[in-house]
């Protein structure tokens, strides 16, 4: 190859790589969730809080994949939520399961959000909602959101539900979506 050949194929070279860049690779943004994320002043990756009752047993567990904490607030962030809340036996009475969630963890209380799942097998019952509000000081659970829950073989939808957390006094309202 003469100089002139070896220019033209490096000329080439350089046209196809600019060209391969513009086509371009994927641009990483950051969402505005993402970025308060980034700026937590503690991040846990993988972790459990265990919450006790007031006579010291272990009453419920959660389980979470990330868990985000800033300095000036009452709450924890959590990814990944997998909660047991358990019977004073210590066995399992109720799991609940979430995409993401806030979590008050003096109070005890939950917000689940995303894909969340309750299943009490011991009542055959399975409700799923957009997201779930769990208060263990007042014996509390409710969602604003349309719900769908399977109890013994039957179906019960809505647009909203409050309850006590024995399902003793479940109250919805509205047609489910």
């Amino acid at each position: 190859m003469n100089g002139r050949t070896t220019g033209l194929w490096a000329l080439l070279a350089a046209g196809l790589v600019l060209t391969s860049c513009e086509e371009g690779a994927p641009v990483a943004t950051l969402t505005t969730d993402l970025e308060a994320y980034l700026n937590a002043d503690g991040v846990t990756i993988g972790g459990e809080h265990v919450f006790l009752n007031a006579e010291g047993v272990r009453a419920s567990r959660i389980e979470f994949d990330t868990m985000y904490q800033w300095r000036d607030s009452t709450h924890h962030t959590l990814r990944g939520i997998d909660l047991r809340v358990l019977n004073e036996d210590g066995s399992q009475r109720t799991h609940v399961t979430a995409l993401r969630g806030r979590m008050d963890p003096r109070g005890e209380g939950l917000l689940a959000q995303g894909d969340v799942v309750l299943v009490m097998a011991a009542e055959d019952r399975r409700l799923e909602t957009g997201e779930l509000h769990y208060d263990p000081d007042n014996d509390r659970i409710w969602s604003d959101s349309s719900f769908v829950m399977t109890f013994q073989g039957r179906v019960i939808r809505g647009s909203a539900f409050t309850s006590d957390t024995e399902f003793r006094n479940f109250r919805a309202t509205g047609p489910g979506g």
